[in-house]
């Protein structure tokens, strides 16, 4: 749904990078004085790197298996940013796996970790929680929560803002409000950042399936897949890869409907997210069934295979 990792570990070190580079260019002949940062813990930016470069290749389990190593780390050095960093992005790592449940604990534990030290409620830990909540199928408490968000703007960034417009615009299409819907793609504008326009054409490729415009929903699917693809959001990427399977298969597509299936089905397996590669890939072989696609039906059935041998 989302793809907004939480770190600061970096943004020191990149600091000083691009200061280096400036003086470079603008012709400074000396060196620039040598800048020390804040002392690190070595185990926990080991334990925060691993897992980013575990999640960027999509190895979800070891991901969060990293950032739970973070977590602990964290709570040894008693370090309320390290573990709300960590916390975060447990959280976001055990959604994208689909334990919802377990997801949640992690996000209302961060809470009470807020609580504790006198903080407010956090927009990004709030646009998560209700991001969780949607996709576990409580759109109604999610909706609740991004009005919290939207009440309160200038505590939110501009991208926790334009991701909460997004989630209201997946929520009024699972229930179909075409009003809110359109509110959702208006309040986004036209993003610069590909993450938020792939957002944008989501949102557009659901409202033309909802007008049934097929061709222009899978376009703006298509897009919006393209677009994920080069974010590295492989997540997203596969949804609004079966969406542009729906709309194919909506506009009379079989095979093309068959080959999109197969596409979100075969990632999907990969990023271990079993319940939606199945669903996919069955649906790709019931299309290419129909279609005669004896390829595409055999590609299918090998990738079914490797889920029940894990």
């Amino acid at each position: 749904m989302i793809r907004y990792l939480r770190t600061r570990y970096w943004v020191g070190l990149i600091g000083l990078i691009l200061v280096a580079f400036i003086l470079t260019m603008s012709g400074c002949g000396s060196s620039p004085p040598k800048q020390k940062g804040p002392p690190t813990d070595a185990d926990l930016e080991r334990f925060n790197r691993a897992a980013r470069l575990a999640f960027d290749k999509g190895r979800l389990q070891q991901a969060a298996s990293f950032y739970r190593k973070a977590l602990d780390r964290a709570y040894v050095r008693d370090d309320t940013a390290a573990f709300l960093d960590a916390q975060y992005n447990l959280a976001f790592c055990l959604m994208n796996l689909q334990s919802y449940e377990e997801a949640l604990g992690v996000v209302r534990q961060a809470d009470s970790e807020m609580a504790m030290a006198g903080r407010g409620n956090s927009p990004d830990f709030l646009l998560l929680e209700a991001t969780i909540l949607h996709n576990s199928g409580n759109s109604a408490e999610a909706w609740k929560i991004t009005d919290k968000i939207i009440a309160t703007p200038t505590q939110a960034s501009s991208v926790i803002k334009s991701k909460t417009h997004f989630l209201r615009g997946l929520i009024a299409s699972k229930q179909g409000d075409m009003d809110q819907l359109r509110a959702a793609i208006a309040a986004l504008g036209q993003p610069e950042q590909p993450r938020l326009r792939a957002d944008r054409q989501e949102l557009v490729g659901h409202l033309a399936m909802a007008e049934q415009k097929w061709d222009a929903a899978i376009e703006a699917f298509d897009s919006s897949a393209k677009l994920r693809r080069e974010a590295f959001d492989y997540g997203g990427m596969v949804k609004v890869l079966a969406s542009a399977g729906k709309a194919s298969e909506k506009a009379g597509r079989t095979r093309q409907a068959s080959i999109r299936y197969l596409r979100a089905g075969r990632s999907a397996v990969l990023q271990g997210l079993f319940d939606d590669a199945r669903k996919w890939l069955n649906q790709s072989m019931q299309l290419a069934r129909n279609a005669g696609e004896d390829k595409i039906i055999q590609e299918a059935r090998n990738y079914l295979q490797q889920i029940v041998e894990k």
